[in-house]
């Protein structure tokens, strides 16, 4: 199959030296030896540490993906983890990604948009191969009719591994046991003292340990526990000093906020958590999703509306219709 996009670097494939610049992440005109940031006046060097998998992050983009593809290519997948089709993904990637020829980076598009914004997707998900700092070449879903994303990544990867400079001889291996992180969470004593200060009436420190916990846990399964019981905390923190005419209110006012030419966005999210304190959810969902077509982007109004429609995804099923319109406007006003 001839793909859409070549391997040779053109305006349509990332130049991640360029794009972060672009998206933000990086100041426009600023290298990574940038004298004006002293912190880090070397270039990111990748970490001795070499994983088979690994999460980009603001933090993690250069060394493990810019500067680790000028030893081994990275492939990088860009969606959303609660997304069935970038989950099936991704496992199948992780299936392959074995011995070390090539690294599988994962961006969160819904954690991490500006990262994903680097990588310039026409679709979620996407997946982008880098090698020497550039994408070389990008896979979307479209194209799976006709060639096997892991059978393309192999295609991608042997025309460039030859070009680069191979792994150092004193690079130490790692891997996760997925497995025995989703055990380990659920031994995690700080589920039940998080339960317990729930219970105890401050949700504000359940919070801080479901932070703590979702910054040690990476595994997609873990992750997604622990997101579902923060947002249903952060929903009871948020609610806890309005009072019951204020609650029944707001939902009524929001709903006519939607028929008018703005809505009030405070009144929409407090709307919305009132939605899921009702045990109502996906009503909730699609109250934020509606609104987030007209939401004024001048002013942040769309931002604030995304940020919160992404938090309370977590609390519905990754395939449900809900779900997936909502995906397709957050993408909308993201990419």
């Amino acid at each position: 199959m001839e793909h859409p996009h070549s391997h040779d670097h053109d305006s349509c494939t990332p130049d991640l030296d360029r794009d972060l610049a672009v998206t933000g992440i990086r100041a426009p005109g600023e290298s990574p030896e940038s004298p004006a940031r002293p912190a880090r006046a070397e270039k990111a060097a990748p970490s001795q540490v070499v994983e088979p998998v690994v999460e980009v992050t603001p933090l993690s983009l250069e060394s493990e993906v810019i500067a680790r593809s000028s030893q081994v290519p990275v492939v990088v997948l860009i969606g959303s983890m609660v997304d069935p089709g970038a989950s099936a993904l991704r496992r199948d990637l992780e299936n392959r990604a074995t011995g070390l020829r090539w690294i599988l980076g994962v961006v969160d598009a819904d954690r991490f948009p500006q990262v994903a914004g680097a990588f310039r997707p026409a679709t979620l998900p996407s997946v982008t191969v880098v090698a020497g700092g550039t994408g070389v070449g990008t896979w979307a879903p479209a194209d799976g009719a006709d060639v096997d994303c892991g059978d393309w990544v192999e295609q991608v990867v042997a025309t460039v591994e030859g070009r680069l400079d191979g792994l150092p001889e004193d690079a130490v291996t790692g891997d996760v046991d997925q497995g025995t992180t989703v055990n380990s969470l659920t031994a995690d004593p700080r589920l039940q003292e998080a339960a317990e200060l729930v219970g105890h009436g401050d949700a504000e420190a359940a919070l801080v340990l479901y932070d703590r916990m979702l910054a040690e846990y990476s595994d997609p399964a873990a992750a997604s526990t622990l997101h579902r019981a923060r947002t249903a905390v952060a929903v009871l923190a948020r609610t806890r000093d309005m009072d019951r005419s204020a609650v029944l209110s707001a939902v009524a006012d929001a709903r006519r906020g939607l028929q008018g030419a703005q809505g009030d966005v405070d009144t929409l999210l407090r709307a919305a958590d009132v939605l899921v304190l009702l045990d109502r959810p996906s009503a909730a969902v699609e109250l934020l999703s509606e609104s987030l077509v007209t939401a004024q982007d001048g002013d942040g109004e769309a931002d604030r509306v995304g940020r919160r429609l992404l938090e309370l995804l977590y609390l519905l099923e990754p395939d449900d219709p809900v779900v997936m319109l909502a995906r397709q406007r957050i993408a909308a006003t993201v990419f």
